[in-house]
C-alpha cells in the first residue's frame, strides 16, 4: 500500500502557530482507520467514567485537525493504525505516570516491562489501570510478534528500553541544555523516530553515513517537538499536583531568574532557531538526495510529524481550555 492521500493546511490564520514548517493532513482519508485504533486504545487502556478515559477522550476534541492525521502524513496506511495505538498508549501512561510519586512511577513502568517480556504471566494487580495498560501491551506485542517481521522485534525492544528510561531522572534541572535530553527521553522520542521508520517500511537503520546526518536531524526536531510541546502545555501543567514538573518554561525561568512571560519568549526563540538548523540539515541531505532516497524521504516525514504536531498543540483544546476533571 501507499500513504493516505493528504491535504495542505492553512495555518495563516491560527496566530498561535508560529512554526516555519509547511502542514499537512491526511485526516480525510484516513480518520476511519485512526478512528477504529484509537477506540481499541482507549478503551482497553482506561475504564468508563475514569479520569484517565476522559483526559484520552478530550485529548482528541481538536475542531483544527486529528492529531495523527495531521502527524502520519508519510505513514503506510495499513499500519497508521498501529501508529496511533503506540502513542495514545504512551500518551494514556504518561497521564497515569505524572500523576504518582516518582518511586511510585518507576516501579509502574517496571510492572508495564513485564508485558513486553518473553517471561510474561497474566497475574492480577491491585492497581485495574496499569493491568488494563498491561493486558493492551502485551495483546499488541503478539499481534505483531505474530508477523515474524524482524523489524516489528527491534521495534518492541526499543520500546521497552523506553519505558526503562521515561521518567527516570529525579533531579532538578538547572538550565534548558540539561533539560533537553531528559525532554527527548521522557518523550519517548527514540521509540517515535523508530516507529515512524517502521510505519514507512524504510530500514530502522541506515548506512553508517546516512545515519549520521539523519541522527542529527532526529535530534533538532527532537528538541522542537518536545520544547513545543512545554511551550503550550505550561499553562495546564504549572497547577498540577505533582512532585516532579518537568517544563522548559520552568526551568528557564530558574535558570535565568526570570518571570514567566520572559520566559515563553526565550523558549519560543530557541524553537525557531532550532528549526533553521534543522532546516539546514535537510538541506545538507536533498543535496545527496539520490544516494540517500529514503533517508531523504524520512526526513520529509519527520518534519511533516513536527508541523503536524505543532500545530495540533497550538490548536487543541487540551492546551487551551483546561479540561475541568
Amino acid at each position: 500500500m501507499a500513504p493516505f492521500p493528504s491535504q495542505p493546511v492553512d495555518t495563516v490564520s491560527v496566530a498561535s502557530y508560529f512554526s516555519s514548517f509547511p502542514v499537512r493532513n491526511c485526516e480525510h482519508d484516513a480518520l476511519r482507520t485512526i478512528q477504529t485504533a484509537l477506540k481499541s486504545a482507549i478503551y482497553s487502556c482506561t475504564a468508563p467514567g475514569t479520569k484517565e478515559r476522559r483526559k484520552a477522550e478530550y485529548r482528541h476534541k481538536n475542531p483544527a485537525g486529528n492529531l495523527f492525521g495531521l502527524c502520519l502524513t508519510l505513514c503506510e496506511a495499513e499500519r497508521v493504525g498501529y501508529v496511533a495505538q503506540f502513542i495514545e498508549f504512551l500518551c494514556i501512561v504518561d497521564d497515569v505516570m505524572e500523576d504518582l510519586p516518582f518511586m511510585e512511577a518507576c516501579s509502574e513502568h517496571a510492572i508495564l516491562r513485564e508485558a513486553l517480556s518473553d517471561g510474561y504471566q497474566n497475574q492480577g494487580y491491585d492497581d485495574l489501570v496499569i493491568s488494563r495498560l498491561r493486558k493492551f501491551l502485551r495483546d499488541i506485542r503478539m499481534e505483531l510478534m505474530s508477523e515474524n517481521d524482524p523489524s516489528s522485534l527491534l521495534l518492541l525492544r526499543i520500546l521497552d528500553n523506553s519505558l526503562h528510561h521515561r521518567d527516570s531522572l529525579d533531579v532538578e534541572f538547572l538550565t534548558l541544555d540539561d533539560y533537553i535530553p531528559y525532554r527527548k527521553m521522557n518523550f519517548d522520542y527514540e521509540f517515535v523516530c523508530q516507529l515512524l521508520r517502521w510505519a514507512m517500511k524504510i530500514p530502522l537503520r541506515f548506512s553508517p553515513e546516512e545515519e549520521l546526518l539523519v541522527s542529527r536531524y532526529e535530534h533538532s526536531i527532537g528538541v522542537i517537538v518536545g520544547l513545543t510541546n512545554d511551550y503550550f502545555s505550561w499553562e495546564m501543567e504549572r497547577n498540577q499536583p505533582t512532585d516532579r514538573l518537568r517544563n522548559a518554561v520552568a526551568v528557564l525561568m530558574k535558570e535565568h531568574s526570570i518571570p514567566e512571560p520572559e520566559a515563553k519568549v526565550i523558549l519560543k526563540k530557541y524553537i525557531t532557531d532550532e528549526e533553521k538548523r534543522a532546516i539546514e540539515l535537510k538541506h545538507e541531505m536533498n543535496c545527496n538526495a539520490d544516494d540517500f532516497e529514503l533517508a531523504t524521504r524520512y526526513l520529509a516525514a519527520l518534519e511533516l510529524f513536527a508541523a503536524g504536531y505543532s500545530f495540533w498543540c497550538s490548536t487543541c483544546p487540551r492546551y487551551h481550555r483546561i479540561q475541568k476533571e
